[in-house]
């Protein structure tokens, strides 16, 4: 059972599918599963390509020239995963610094109301500034359509 579990862990794994209900952070969040999915998975591709061009270069040129196109075709695709996975890299650097710059804003608001909540009836007492109001919007163009009818036949 133990040496199960340790294969476990060292076998690549699809990330889990934890996908938001933002269609906005949605598109990000796809993009950055995906990218995990190829950093994860790229080197089957990488194997595929090398056999191919041994095997297929072995048969019309010799061996030699089959291993050394199957080596440069490796190394191709270990560049090519090398940049995948800066990205990856990035891509994750990115994400923390926005989920902590995120936690913060949540943090000093949620900080703000409760020192409002606390601090305000002390506050209102010494201070002569009302108290702010949220947004009211009143009146709608029909409203207005009828104020203008009623000054016409006013005048």
């Amino acid at each position: 059972m133990n040496t199960l579990k340790r294969w476990r862990n060292r076998i690549p794994s699809i990330p889990p599918w934890n996908m938001p209900s933002d269609p906005v952070k949605a598109i990000w969040w796809f993009v950055h599963w995906l990218l995990q999915i190829l950093v994860r998975f790229f080197w089957l591709p990488i194997m595929i390509m090398v056999l191919y061009e041994g095997i297929s270069n072995g048969h019309i040129d010799g061996i030699w020239n089959g291993i050394a196109s199957g080596f440069v075709t490796l190394l191709v695709g270990l560049v090519v995963w090398a940049v995948l996975y800066g990205i990856s890299v990035i891509v994750n650097i990115g994400t923390g610094i926005s989920k902590v710059v995120s936690d913060m804003r949540r943090v000093q608001e949620q900080q703000n109301s409760f020192l409002r909540q606390t601090y305000n009836p002390y506050m209102r007492s010494s201070q002569s500034e009302p108290e702010r109001e949220g947004r009211v919007v009143e009146g709608t163009i029909t409203d207005l359509d009828e104020e203008r009818q009623k000054r016409r036949h006013e005048r």
